[in-house]
C-alpha cells in the first residue's frame, strides 16, 4: 500500500533563506497563528489607553481569537492535496 499522511501539509515554496520565512512564504494558517497573540496585545494596549477593564479587554480578545479559530478549523479548514 502507499504511503498515507495523516496531518495536511503546506505547498510552500521552499525559500532559499535559512532561518526566517518571509511574508511571501507564510500560509494563511501561519498568518493566523500570529495573528492571535497580536490581538491579545492589541487589546490590552487599547484597553489601557482607554480605561477599560483588563477583564473587558482579555473577553474581546478571547472572542476574536476564537472567532479565528473556528474560521481556521472548520468554516476554511486545511485540505489534503489531491494527486
Amino acid at each position: 500500500m502507499g504511503e498515507v499522511n495523516a496531518m495536511p501539509w503546506s505547498d510552500n515554496a521552499e525559500s532559499s533563506r535559512t532561518g526566517l520565512q518571509t511574508i511571501d512564504s507564510l500560509s494563511r494558517y501561519d498568518l493566523i497563528l500570529v495573528f492571535i497573540p497580536v490581538v491579545f496585545l492589541l487589546s490590552v494596549a487599547l484597553g489601557s489607553l482607554l480605561s477599560v477593564s483588563f477583564q473587558t479587554t482579555l473577553v474581546g480578545a478571547s472572542a476574536v481569537g476564537a472567532l479565528a479559530l473556528v474560521d481556521a478549523l472548520f468554516v476554511n479548514p486545511p485540505i489534503r492535496p489531491t494527486e
